[in-house]
C-alpha cells in the first residue's frame, strides 16, 4: 500500500500542473477536498478501495489529456 500511495502522490503532483482539480478527483471518490488534503500530507492514508479509484480516475484523466493533445 505504501508504494501505491507513493506512486498516487507522483501523479497526483504531475496532474496538478495539467487538466486535474482536486476537487474533481474528491468529487469522484465521495470524499471531501480536505481529505484528499490530509492524504497528500500523510497525515492518514486513503484505504485500498480508494487507491484503486484515485488509479482508475487518473486513468482516465491520462486518456483524456492524450486524446486530447492529439486533436
Amino acid at each position: 500500500m505504501e508504494n501505491e500511495l507513493k506512486n498516487w502522490l507522483e501523479l497526483h503532483n504531475f496532474y496538478i500542473y495539467n487538466d486535474y482539480l482536486t476537487s474533481d478527483l474528491a468529487q469522484y471518490l465521495k470524499v471531501s477536498p480536505r481529505t484528499i488534503q490530509r492524504w497528500i500530507k500523510g497525515a492518514v492514508k486513503p484505504r485500498q478501495d480508494k487507491l484503486r479509484l484515485i488509479s482508475q480516475y487518473l486513468q482516465e484523466k491520462r486518456r483524456k489529456i492524450s486524446s486530447d493533445q492529439e486533436k
